[in-house]
């Protein structure tokens, strides 16, 4: 019985990235969204 074992890529290094990746754009996504939303309450208070 041979016990060579070989390296495995698992791909984890891949997966965090895209996971990082995909957590960014999420946080950027929020903070334009809710830019919007404030410029939609400013512009309903102020535009008499």
């Amino acid at each position: 019985m041979a016990t060579t074992q070989y390296p495995v890529e698992d791909g984890s290094t891949r997966t965090e990235r895209r996971v990082g990746i995909r957590v960014f754009i999420y946080v950027i996504g929020l903070h334009v969204f809710a830019g919007f939303a404030m410029l939609l309450y400013y512009a309903g208070r102020h535009g008499n």
